[in-house]
């Protein structure tokens, strides 16, 4: 009996010795994993920052268990596990570059700063995680051999996630030529705006939300997908203006100096492209609309309505090889010949058309 209560001690001892040992261990830490990901800097920078993509490569997230909440300007992030929580809080972004977030999980918060390198192969896609462990964390990390092994294997997770993610969906897609079509008309409200080509993207990923979200507030019915109207396309000067547009069953007349006015598109005659596939795509998609109007001999109606209509998108799909964008090119229609009737006049006779003859 003597010698199992000295055991008994000793594992005791041992015990609080360990647990002294890990109270007092720093809990302050800075994690830093990168991974080279094949995919423009621009297109990796836009998927990270969406909330909406994180259940798909986030390792804290589990698909089966997990409940996301999302703030109404797509902020705030939060992921609940029955009583745990995790809040992800964008502070700031930095135009490609950089993503600067705060994460708090057990009433402790950290500091998340993501950064985006452009490298031959694609985009270089770096973490830097600091903060204070909980003393459960500093348990599990004396464990696993420090907090680089303890939590840097779920941000490296995350990062191959990403990588394997964006590889995949970004490869698969597909351009298809409709050809010539009627393009129907519409009553639609927009939202008129500009850029620099390098920054449309990410504008109308913002813009389109806010304008689904005034329609929803002033209890507009839309009909269709949203689409974008472009005034210009300057690749020169670097610059685009474009309507951000949603299509509306009725007129809509705005209050004055309100920055979200009505509009109707008429009918015209088009050549259609469809792409499905993610929106890093899109010009090859534009480019060969044009390749089919040169090799058909169509002319191009430089004052018409050049049109962007995304069918199906991001929120409500989230994997982008499913996305779909109609492209709609104006072409000009000749006009119809002139048909001028002849007449024969009799003073006692009544006026009788004969055939009539075609001028030029």
């Amino acid at each position: 009996m003597k010698i199992l209560k000295y055991i008994f001690l000793l594992l005791l001892l041992c015990g609080i010795a360990g647990f002294v040992f890990i109270a007092t261990q720093p809990g302050e830490y800075t994690i830093t994993k990168s991974k080279e990901i094949s995919a423009s800097k621009d297109v990796v920078f836009n998927y990270v920052k969406d909330f909406n993509n994180w259940n798909l490569w986030n390792s804290n997230i589990d698909s089966t268990s997990s409940k996301e909440l999302f703030s109404e300007d797509s902020k705030i992030y939060t992921i609940s596990n029955g009583n745990e929580s995790i809040i992800y809080e964008t502070l700031k972004l930095y135009d490609s570059d950089s993503i600067a977030q705060k994460l708090t999980q057990d009433n402790l918060t950290h500091n998340l700063v993501w950064k985006f390198t452009s490298t031959k192969e694609g985009t270089l896609l770096t973490c830097e995680m600091k903060g204070t462990m909980t003393l459960k964390q500093k348990v599990f990390s004396v464990l696993q051999g420090g907090a680089q092994n303890y939590l840097g294997d779920d941000i490296q997770k995350s990062l191959k996630n990403i990588d394997k993610y964006l590889t995949s969906q970004l490869n698969k897609f597909n351009i298809k030529i409709f050809g010539l079509v009627t393009k129907e008309g519409t009553l639609f409200i927009k939202q008129i705006d500009s850029s620099s080509i390098k920054n449309f993207s990410s504008i109308s990923r913002i813009k389109i939300p806010e304008l689904i979200k005034f329609a929803k507030e002033n209890s507009i019915n839309y009909t269709e997908a949203p689409f974008v109207l472009f005034d210009h396309w300057n690749t020169t000067n670097n610059n685009t203006k474009f309507s951000i547009c949603l299509p509306v069953k009725e007129e809509i007349i705005t209050s004055e100096g309100s920055d979200v006015l009505g509009g109707e598109l008429f009918e015209y005659r088009a050549v259609k492209v469809t792409l499905t596939g993610d929106h890093s795509h899109i010009r090859k998609a534009w480019e060969e609309g044009f390749k089919y109007i040169e090799r058909n001999k169509l002319s191009i109606d430089l004052n018409g309505s050049y049109v962007e209509a995304y069918k199906v998108s991001s929120p409500n799909e989230k994997e982008p090889s499913k996305w779909i964008t109609d492209i709609y090119i104006p072409i000009k229609v000749a006009a119809a010949p002139k048909i001028k009737p002849v007449f024969t006049n009799s003073v006692n006779e009544p006026i009788t058309e004969t055939a009539p003859t075609l001028t030029e």
